[in-house]
């Protein structure tokens, strides 16, 4: 039952996710892996259908700050504001400085990859600066080869009207001068929003129980760049496991399975998905979620269940699978955040920041995200061979 865990059959996909490019909401590379992705299960024998949905798209035509002696092109952040063509100017300043400064027409620079601005504090201290009256906002996000990082859009569909840019620290190498001799200089993000459509992979499994309650398991499809370690362990996992339910024919319980795209944008899919299925949420026995960076070089997993029940066949699962490097915590995120909140119970796999040493990088939303840079396919193939243990368990009981 284990051999779609295999290490060959985990690095093939993983490298086949990986060649479809940029998994952006919507984006051609997004909409390859939902073909390639329903091909695979179907070749498995499996039924599998694609579900469309619409979403805010974000089009950038430039997002870029230029200074005196220098310019930056970078990643705009899709939930911000926009320039127009023309862009915004005005003098730049230092975040450090901004809060005890007057920002009213002024672009604000943070440091490098200042922790101010990370994914849960950014939205507040957006605020901040709208109401400050500042003009705009760039963030110096980088990775360890100097490559950009970016955050995800939880605003996408109520967007904030600042303009925000993020760009590499190479590439905006004089811009902290600039804004340290007070210097001015424009932050152009021209860009627009249109409904568009992308595809969430669906599949159910039969139970031999009607009435039982259904398991559910998710993974992530889309991501800002390549994604290999960031999407693709769970994603071999999510593939894997549909072939490893297929084959267990005592099971009870029917599965329900969703490779979701809109992940940066607010987990649009996968609201999609459950707006279309009353309660699933709650009437499902457990979710697992195949959240992000399973298998990272990087880091271990981290295992964080909704309830003792579950942790406790997590951690077994987990002891008997070989993995070398796993660890239970308590810190929500991702998908999982939308099944918790609607009082569902889970288990939800995912990596995290670097581990401790110091000079490893997940690579985490850069475009150095790939396959023989940033995973440990070993780990996602033990990783797979603890997610058929949990499966099982909770589709036969």
């Amino acid at each position: 039952m284990t051999h779609s865990m295999s290490p060959e059959t985990i690095a093939r996909r993983i490298r086949e996710y990986q060649s479809f490019g940029i998994h952006r909401t919507g984006w051609p590379g997004d909409m390859s892996s939902a073909d390639w992705a329903q091909a695979e299960l179907v070749s498995d024998g499996i039924e599998t259908s694609l579900e469309t949905f619409n979403f805010p798209m974000f089009r950038a035509e430039a997002t870029r700050v230029t200074w005196v002696g220098g310019e930056a092109d970078g990643v705009a952040l899709h939930d911000c504001g926009n320039t127009g063509p023309n862009g915004v100017s005005g003098q730049f300043i230092l975040a450090d400085a901004a809060r005890a400064s007057d920002l009213s027409g002024k672009i604000v620079v943070g440091g490098d990859n200042d922790p101010a601005f990370e994914q849960r504090p950014v939205y507040e201290r957006i605020v901040d600066l709208e109401t400050a009256g500042a003009a705009g906002l760039v963030l110096r996000r980088t990775d360890s080869l100097g490559a950009i990082n970016v955050l995800n859009a939880y605003r996408i569909g109520k967007p904030f009207s600042l303009p925000v840019l993020q760009v590499s620290g190479p590439d905006s190498a004089g811009l902290s001068d600039a804004a340290k001799a007070g210097e001015s200089g424009t932050l152009t993000v021209d860009a627009t929003r249109e409904s568009a459509s992308a595809m969430n992979v669906v599949a159910t499994l039969p139970g031999n129980d009607p009435d039982a309650a259904p398991v559910a398991i998710m993974t992530p499809r889309s991501g800002w760049f390549i994604c290999a370690s960031e999407r693709g362990g769970g994603i071999a996992i999510w593939l894997g496991l549909a072939q490893a339910i297929s084959a267990i024919p005592s099971r009870r319980r029917t599965v329900h399975m969703l490779a979701s795209s809109g992940h940066e944008i607010n987990h649009y899919g996968l609201q999609a998905y459950l707006n279309s299925r009353n309660g699933l949420e709650t009437r499902a026995i457990a979710w697992l979620h195949l959240g992000a960076l399973i298998g990272s070089r990087a880091t271990s997993v981290k295992i964080e269940p909704s309830d003792p029940e579950l942790g406790a066949l997590a951690k077994s699962s987990f002891e008997s699978s070989g993995a070398d490097r796993w660890m239970m915590w308590n810190q929500r995120g991702g998908e999982a955040e939308n099944i918790a909140k609607a009082g569902g119970h889970y288990v939800s796999l995912r990596g995290g920041w670097a581990i401790s040493d110091g000079d490893s990088d997940t690579f985490f939303h850069s475009p150095n995200d790939s396959i023989d840079r940033a995973s440990d396919i070993e780990l996602v193939a033990a990783s797979g061979r603890a997610c058929i243990a949990m499966v099982e368990a909770l589709v036969t009981n």
